[in-house]
């Protein structure tokens, strides 16, 4: 999934592509959920839709979309390319995001 895109990868444990973070720039939800994942220490990809040119925008949008069956909202956390999260509520990260079950 968006594999022609580049994107931005923070260190940590794990292979980044099994966590993959849509977020704003300017988005106070979006850094929270990123440093959730770098607290725990924990690889990820990212884009920050709202730095991107339009139509790579759209097409990055439309691309969840067509997997998921609706647009994302900020943040959006695909894991492994099955689920996804949307918005930044740490008790409902903390049940769905677990290293031990990531790609390594």
């Amino acid at each position: 999934m968006f594999d022609k895109h580049t994107w931005n990868t923070a260190p940590g444990t794990g292979d980044p592509e099994s966590l993959t973070l849509l977020a704003l720039s300017s988005c106070g939800f979006c850094k929270s959920a990123r440093k959730y994942l770098e607290d725990r220490g924990l690889a990820y990809r990212y884009l920050e839709l709202d730095l991107l040119k339009p139509e790579e925008k759209a097409e990055i949008k439309e691309e969840f979309k067509t997997k998921f069956g609706r647009r994302p909202t900020f943040p959006s956390l695909i894991i492994d390319d099955k689920q996804f999260l949307i918005g930044f509520i740490k008790a409902h990260w903390d049940e769905e995001v677990r290293p031990e079950e990531l790609r390594a």
